[in-house]
């Protein structure tokens, strides 16, 4: 899990930290971040998105790659979809979409976590306007934390230094070396190595990786991020386990897999009716075509005294909003990282509130939510762990636990007070002429 996050020329957090630790200095598992709207909330989960997009630049490659030889019709639908559903973009789309606005200065983010109870690590990346220039991993190396590899570039020069220790035999090594100084800068080595571990003919690399290192590796494949873009959309990376598919509303899966989909579809029928009473039964409308099932979720629901067959599709925005965000919910039971934005988007304050208290105790991994829903901090949901963004005058901005220099009485309503303005992070109060905004219009 994450320990701290520290950003420097990242969007609008130009110099920010957030230490995630409790007072016992463990892993906050759940985590609410607060803040006024345009105060950078977003931001702060865009960092873990970005994080995620850096590891699969060395895909945008092969799929690019393959796009442009002479044989496209080995792009199959299926790598396709892949494309543009998860929007994979190289290293410079995602540092011009990331890097701070007219900043000469480098971006740089960097990322603790603790792993298995007490091992803690720390990855860091810098990035110029165009490509990556300095990456940093440590972690446990044998019994004590040590670097696992730190690789700088410096006025056009590559120095790279990763520990033997990396891998368990000398060709393995030489084969990730090998890589680097063919890849890195446009590619992370985090991005090098997943690209190389997931290639068949590779796979002697995976094998004689460390064991320690492969810890770190399978936590950061398992990050899931759901990130909100305003009007534009949103964008997500779901680190599923095997016992789940992806998407849960409609999509196509193998007939050999369709146990699994009788699971998801229990699991859905489960949830759904403890949700919402008027839902009888949640099942998919299957289809059968070349071994392929197509599957579409549908409701059975009493609607004016009669229960009628909808498809889910037809759904409100809330309710479309609580399926798309149940698997980050179940990938943090499972024991892995879930940052989601906005959480409550469309949801009514009182189910927001319910969903989470009732997910607080079963967190296994870490749950980071961005939310304006104040109802959330009369929940189980410790005062530590609700966070505010202030920002200065200077710019700065500071993400601290609310609890941070507040000395709050044990019976004071915490959202009550916050809701005065007593801890800041709100809105400012203000009056709108809204007779006058539209006498605008009217000026000759």
């Amino acid at each position: 899990m994450f320990e701290y996050v520290k950003l420097k020329n990242f969007k609008s957090l130009v110099n920010s930290e957030i230490n995630l630790l409790n007072k016992d200095g463990a892993p906050k598992k759940t985590v609410l971040i607060y803040g006024r709207n345009g105060i950078g909330k977003s931001n702060l989960a865009s960092a873990f998105f970005m994080l995620s997009e850096t590891f699969r630049t060395m895909d945008v490659r092969d799929l690019m790659q393959t796009i442009l030889t002479d044989k496209p019709e080995s792009l199959d639908n299926e790598t396709f979809q892949k494309l543009f559903k998860e929007r994979y973009k190289d290293i410079e789309t995602i540092i011009n979409d990331n890097k701070t606005v007219s900043s000469s200065e480098p971006m740089y983010l960097e990322f603790g976590f603790i792993l298995n109870g007490n091992k803690r690590g720390k990855y860091l990346l810098e990035m110029d306007n165009n490509q990556i220039i300095h990456e940093r991993l440590e972690y446990v190396l044998t019994k004590n934390k040590g670097q696992y590899f730190d690789i700088v570039r410096n006025n056009g020069s590559t120095t790279i230094n990763i520990n033997r220790r990396i891998s368990k035999n000398k060709k393995a090594y030489d084969s990730i070396l090998e890589a680097c100084e063919k890849f890195w800068g446009k590619h992370s080595l985090i991005s090098i190595l997943f690209h190389e571990t997931d290639d068949k003919t590779e796979e002697y690399i995976k094998e004689n990786l460390s064991v320690n290192f492969k810890e770190v590796m399978h936590f950061f494949s398992k990050i899931s991020c759901k990130l909100k873009l305003g009007n534009k959309g949103e964008r997500g990376f779901i680190g599923l386990p095997p016992e789940m598919i992806g998407p849960f509303d409609q999509g196509e899966i193998s007939s050999s897999k369709e146990e699994q989909l009788n699971k998801v579809e229990k699991l859905l029928n489960t949830f759904f009716k403890s949700v919402y009473p008027d839902v009888k039964e949640a099942f998919y409308d299957r289809k059968l075509e070349d071994d392929i099932i197509h599957y579409q979720l549908m409701f059975k629901k009493n609607i004016a005294g009669k229960v009628r067959i909808i498809d889910f599709s037809l759904e409100s925005t809330g309710t479309q909003t609580l399926l798309d965000i149940l698997p980050f919910m179940l990938v943090a039971v499972n024991g892995s990282v879930a940052i989601i934005d906005e959480y409550d988007m469309g949801i009514h304050d009182l189910l927001v509130k319910n969903t989470i208290s009732s997910l607080f105790e079963k967190i296994k991994g870490q749950l980071i939510l961005i939310t304006h829903t104040t109802l959330l901090m009369d929940s189980k949901i410790p005062n530590e762990n609700i966070y505010l963004i202030h920002e200065f005058e200077n710019g700065k901005k500071n993400i601290k636990p609310i609890t941070y220099n507040n000395k709050i009485h044990k019976n004071a309503n915490v959202r009550n007070q916050y809701l005065e303005g007593n801890y800041s992070g709100v809105p400012e109060k203000t009056s709108i002429d809204f007779q006058q905004l539209y006498s605008i219009l009217k000026e000759e």
